[in-house]
Formats: structure tokens, C-alpha cells, sequence
């Protein structure tokens, strides 16, 4: 139950967002050997003005600065290396998907403790 939250500038026309987020739900599930469908991926675009780097604030998204921020939610437990591939595939999916230089993705993990995830009518525990 992967929750991808991505917040970046406005993209350039020939980015299609939903192939970039159905990008990001396969690629995660393969990693995860998991069914599509169970990972879930969402897309806020930041308005221009309101994303600096310094003193940038570019009205579409560069290719070498202001990384898309990226919020990967999945529940308790998994392993640290696990982890680290998990946010290095979405990375790498953003990267390809985007056209963007090498590394320009901001990543971070969050778990989701037992108990406190409702999702599919009731409250997922261990």
C-alpha cells in the first residue's frame, strides 16, 4: 500500500502526468512484487512563484534544479535496504519520466505505524 505524494513546477508540454504516475505505480510494484493496483501515486503542481531554490523561481520545472519533492508513505517494518530501493526506484522513475539530470528528485520515506491506517473499510494492524 505504497502512497506516493509528488509536489513539482509545471512541466513541460510534452510530459504527460498520468504516464509519469502510472510510471511510478508499476515501477514501485515491481520492485515491491506487488500488484499495481495497491500502490497509489498522486501529482500536486506547485504554482510558479512559489517554489524558490535560492532566489529561482522558474514558471516550469528545470532540468538541473528544483527537484520534484517526493513523499513515499508505506506501512511499518519494511527493511532499510528495502527502503533505500524503494525511494531510489521512484527517484530513477522521475528522472526517466521527466527528462530530468541525474539525482534531481528529493525523496523522502515515512512509515505508517500499525493501527493507524485506514484504508479498504477498516484499520490496517499487523
Amino acid at each position: 500500500m505504497p502512497v506516493v505524494r509528488i509536489s513539482a513546477l509545471p512541466q513541460p508540454d510534452s510530459v504527460d502526468i498520468p504516464s509519469v504516475l502510472a510510471a511510478v505505480t508499476r515501477d514501485l510494484a515491481a520492485l515491491l512484487d506487488e500488484h499495481p493496483g495497491g500502490t497509489w501515486a498522486a501529482w500536486e503542481t506547485i504554482r510558479p512563484g512559489r517554489y524558490a531554490e535560492g532566489s529561482q523561481t522558474p514558471e516550469v520545472q528545470p532540468r538541473d534544479t528544483h527537484p520534484p519533492l517526493v513523499q513515499v508513505i508505506a506501512f511499518e517494518g519494511r527493511d532499510p535496504e528495502l527502503v533505500e530501493r524503494m525511494l531510489t526506484t521512484v527517484a530513477g522513475t522521475l528522472v526517466r519520466e521527466l527528462g530530468l539530470g541525474e539525482g534531481n528528485v528529493f525523496a523522502t520515506y515515512d512509515e505508517a505505524p500499525s493501527g493507524r491506517i485506514y484504508s479498504g473499510g477498516r484499520i490496517l494492524t499487523r
